[in-house]
């Protein structure tokens, strides 16, 4: 169980604030449930309710990852080989969000790197399909380490790609 005010991470939705734990029915139910409710730190605005008692949707909340965590993660994902038919490359887009692997989400965020800098010589330009995936990689993974090692999202992506060392700060 996750206690209020806690950050946290929820699939696909990044970084959120776990605002209140209410009971509540919705939709007509007869009896009354307890969520966690959830609220984004990109959209304020926003709120989630998921089912304390439901495993398939908390297993989608993770804690913030730590300073070794993420050194770890960064020292140890190779970025993805790049796929040259654009169907492709978008189903491992999406299956990769899917699934929130951080591991996966890393080993992207190298790949669209090395593209975006013209690291990788069969890339002649980057299409819709692969901005969307740096916009979403930022938003979510980016978003996320800034608030574990209190950088800015502008300073992380230096971090991910292996261009400049992640230092603790005091």
């Amino acid at each position: 169980m996750f206690d209020k005010g806690s950050l946290i991470v929820y699939g696909g939705e990044g970084v959120c604030r776990i605002d209140d734990i209410i009971c509540q029915s919705f939709g007509g139910q007869q009896q009354e449930k307890q969520y966690y409710v959830l609220v984004p730190v990109r959209s304020a605005s926003s709120k989630l309710y998921v089912p304390v008692d439901n495993e398939k949707l908390t297993s989608r909340i993770m804690t913030l990852l730590d300073f070794e965590e993420i050194k770890s993660l960064i020292d140890e994902c190779e970025p993805f080989e790049w796929i040259s038919d654009n169907k492709q490359r978008g189903k491992l887009y999406k299956e990769i969000f899917a699934s929130y692997d951080r591991k996966a989400i890393f080993s992207l965020a190298k790949l669209l790197e090395s593209a975006k800098s013209g690291e990788i010589e069969c890339v002649k330009k980057l299409y819709v399909l692969d901005d969307d995936a740096i916009r979403r990689v930022s938003q979510i993974l980016y978003a996320e380490l800034s608030y574990s090692v209190e950088l800015s999202p502008d300073e992380v992506l230096p971090i991910v790609a292996g261009k400049i060392e992640l230092k603790k700060k005091n």
